[in-house]
């Protein structure tokens, strides 16, 4: 193909809504088992750089003051004694005459924030000053001498309180009339008709706790002045809004100005880089580096981390019609939320998504009291998977039905039946298969459903424990929204291709997966193809975002390469070194670029592969001649020298949470476990999971998602709650000791499953993975030990003391 032809198929493929147009016929590299991570060696041995262990020469630590109370406003701030510490070499306060009312600090748009703010809304918000030292140590104690008259308000915890007509406000600043922040509602049909029809009516309460995003490394952050010219180390999610952020800072720094690093991420899951102040440290940190001309790192405690939570916090009323076939005919679930900052994403979507249900009422407020501040941790769909699969779960055991009977019987998606989404599926030019049905085929060997399912509280094991088994299913994650660019340069001398573009490496192995999509589309050697994403070369790719690695990075990936290789094969078959003093001959005279292929990074003819090239030899050595020729071009003689080989390419995809596009793949997880009745302790003995990622690209990244996804769900199921004090409104657990998380050993065998419809949105017809594992598992707890004693149990996480009291032995 010619580039031309290559860029007009890349604008065809822009917001793609069907099958993949032109898929690859041949997989060598994509799909390939045991490829060895690019990060693999460094992340191993424990010589991989994250952002936390940048140190620079003379480097100064940033700290912030913390608000002891859930709502306070400052009123009066003595720093004199904290100036005057050794080793304090800078205080910075909310009023400092330097710092402006409000700046754009992150989240994902433009904010206005206050880049210190004087009134706190949760205890423990970095709130009025901070102090700049030689050591982090001399900060924190610099911290402690600082006098803050404090004028207390009252404040929330609950969001059912916060709801009353005569509640205090929480954010009286943003809120002045009451607490409700936003209001929406989604769905289709009747439900109060639908209700009135169904033969049998349920209606239950589920409370989830708040949870967070706690990760390895900390939030951090490292700037340093050249001059003019700020350079910074992030500990972020998203490089491009970091850098649209930071050009705005200061009365405008020039975009090309900007300089950034993005090491090695401790893990990000969302979380704190959504935040609106998210950048407000680094704001901070970049004020104090330019007065004390320091590079300053600030970086957040442990306690600190615990800034925020998920937005899947609050209460859930659930009212259900269904028929005694098992057939749901209306769902409406009311989403009381908790300090949530985004309202499109409410507790009834994966409904729509998924089933023929034809009346659902999805309404949900957003509820402001004084805790930090929630948002998407480790993916948006919380709320939603747990509504699905608690009400699925519900309908089968109030019928005594077989819960995949009920799924597959409810299978659709926007209220249609399969019949709807198989012509769906047909006019997106996809080869119809039944995801769902493919998926349970597999899982259901996997775990012996058929044997092992019983009737609830049936099952006492020769331990003493009961044992509980739960299925779950929904669609699979596809692209969330975004856009994605990259590029690709053939290196002089040996010819090996270099990846470029600026993003965030959080440890899902998608660098070696872009690698595989891009030396299967040229013909390259995998050992070839180099991705290393930490440093700014001017191009973005879509951040790790709810399984955009496939969906929008994928695309431009492939673009890119295919851009390339028609470049490639123009060159091979081109006259060389074309200048005004002459020509060299093509390296295949009388030859097409149509009539040459690429193998294992050589270049051959078609009908006759003994007339090969290199990739080495088609770009040539470098030397004193510059980089393109080993030779000197002065005098008499010419030396032939090839020109640059280098692509970009980009993808918009911004179709998933537009509604218009049917998701057709599926995904579907088992669990069993094992209940004690006397000390209410559940142990989750054995998980199946089973993903339709549409075509698999890197078999061990998905099994990433898979293996991890499974023992975070199973942590928040069991265990994961930040705990306030009602009296004072302060975290009691804002460490890694009370605040428990899972670890691998939490959790017995893990049995990870995948299918390939190729029904996915994706190039070669591919869909996400990323997050829904852990997103989908943690609901399926309720159902499990439902199965296993008999008694439903609708707060999570559901730790022993709530088993002991749904079994009235507390």
């Amino acid at each position: 193909m010619s580039v031309q032809t290559e860029y007009d198929r890349m604008i065809e493929m822009e917001d793609n809504v069907g099958f993949d147009k032109y898929p690859l016929k041949d997989f060598d590299q994509i799909g390939k088992k045991d490829v060895r991570r690019l990060d693999g060696k460094e992340k191993a041995s424990g010589r991989a750089e994250y952002t936390m262990d940048v140190q620079l020469p003379g480097m100064l630590y940033l700290k912030f003051l913390t608000s002891p109370y859930p709502h306070a406003e400052i009123k009066s701030m003595d720093t004199s004694k904290a100036e005057a510490l050794p080793g304090v070499r800078g205080i910075l306060r909310y009023d400092d005459p330097d710092l402006p009312e409000v700046a754009d600090l992150g989240g994902h748009g433009p904010t206005a924030v206050a880049p210190i703010p004087k009134v706190a809304h949760f205890e423990g918000e970095p709130t009025g000053v901070a102090v700049v030292a030689d050591t982090e140590h001399i900060a924190e104690e610099a911290l402690r001498l600082i006098q803050v008259e404090w004028a207390e308000r009252p404040f929330l915890l609950d969001v059912e309180e916060a709801l009353q007509p005569d509640a205090p406000l929480a954010h009286p600043e943003d809120f002045p009339e009451n607490n409700v922040e936003v209001e929406h509602v989604e769905g289709h049909g009747d439900v109060e008709k639908g209700l009135s029809q169904a033969d049998r009516v349920l209606e239950f309460k589920v409370t989830r706790r708040l949870h967070t995003y706690v990760s390895p490394e900390r939030p951090c952050g490292v700037v340093r002045w050249n001059g003019d010219y700020p350079e910074f180390w992030l500990k972020h999610q998203r490089p491009h809004e970091n850098k649209r952020a930071i050009s705005s800072w200061f009365d405008h720094i020039p975009m090309n100005k900007v300089e950034m690093h993005m090491p090695y991420q401790g893990a990000t899951f969302g979380g704190w880089t959504q935040f609106h102040w998210n950048q407000g440290p680094l704001y901070c940190a970049a004020v104090m580096a330019k007065r004390t001309g320091h590079p300053v790192k600030y970086a957040f405690d442990r306690r600190g981390d615990f800034y925020g939570g998920s937005m899947d916090e609050g209460n859930y009323y659930y009212r259900v019609g269904f028929n005694d076939d098992g057939t749901i005919i209306a769902v409406e679930v009311k989403a009381h939320f908790s300090n949530s900052m985004w309202e499109g994403f409410g507790a009834g979507t994966h409904f729509e998504d998924n089933t023929r249900i034809p009346n659902l009422h999805a309404p949900r407020k957003v509820i402001k009291v004084n805790k930090g501040p929630n948002t998407a941790v480790r993916c948006e769909q919380l709320s939603n998977t747990m509504s699905f699969t608690l009400v699925m779960d519900r309908v089968a055991t109030e019928l005594g039905m077989d819960p995949i009977d009920v799924a597959i019987k409810n299978d659709g998606a926007k209220g249609h039946d399969m019949a709807w989404l198989t012509e769906r599926k047909e006019e997106a030019d996809f080869t119809p298969r039944d995801s769902l049905k493919e998926c349970l085929e597999k899982g259901k060997a996997a775990i012996d459903w058929d044997n092992k399912w019983h009737p609830p509280g049936a099952d006492k094991l020769p331990n003493g424990k009961m044992h509980g088994i739960a299925f779950t299913w929904t669609h699979e994650w596809d692209d969330s929204c975004g856009s994605g660019e990259i590029a690709m340069r053939v290196e002089r001398n040996d010819g090996t291709l270099s990846i470029l573009g600026m993003r965030c490496d959080n440890g899902v192995n998608a660098e070696t997966g872009y690698c595989q999509i891009a030396a299967n589309e040229l013909g390259m050697r995998l050992e070839d193809v180099f991705y290393r994403p930490h440093t700014d070369t001017g191009f973005f790719p879509m951040c790790p975002d709810s399984s955009t690695n496939t969906g929008v990075n994928g695309w431009a990936v492939r673009h890119c390469a295919r851009l390339l290789k028609a470049k490639i094969m123009e060159a091979a078959t081109s006259p060389r070194a074309v200048t005004q003093r002459g020509i060299y001959p093509p390296h295949f005279p009388d030859m097409k670029p149509e009539d040459l292929d690429i193998k294992d990074s050589i270049i051959f003819v078609k009908a006759d592969p003994a007339q090969k090239l290199s990739f080495a030899e088609l770009v040539g050595p470098s030397a004193e001649a510059g980089p393109l020729s080993f030779h000197e071009l002065y005098g008499a003689e010419r030396h032939p020298f090839s020109v640059p080989l280098f692509a970009h390419a980009y993808q918009a995809q911004i179709g998933c949470y537009a509604g218009f596009r049917p998701k057709f793949c599926r995904q579907v997880h088992f669990m069993e476990v094992e209940v004690d009745t006397e000390t209410g302790e559940i142990e989750v003995t054995n998980v199946v999971n089973v993903n339709d990622v549409g075509k698999v690209i890197s078999p061990e990244s998905c099994a990433g998602q898979q293996y991890g996804g499974t023992y975070m769900g199973v942590g928040r199921a069991l265990f994961e709650e930040i705990v306030h004090d009602p009296v004072t409104g302060v975290m009691l657990n804002g460490n890694l000791l009370d605040y428990k998380i899972a670890t691998i050993e939490d959790c017995g065998p893990i049995d990870t499953n995948l299918v390939e419809t190729q029904q996915g949105y994706g190039p070669y017809g591919a869909t996400g993975i990323g997050e829904d594992i852990a997103t989908v598992i943690p609901a399926m707890l309720a159902p499990a030990v439902y199965n296993a004693i008999g008694v439903w149990i609708y707060e999570f996480p559901i730790t022993p003391d709530r088993v002991l009291k749904a079994l009235g032995k507390i």
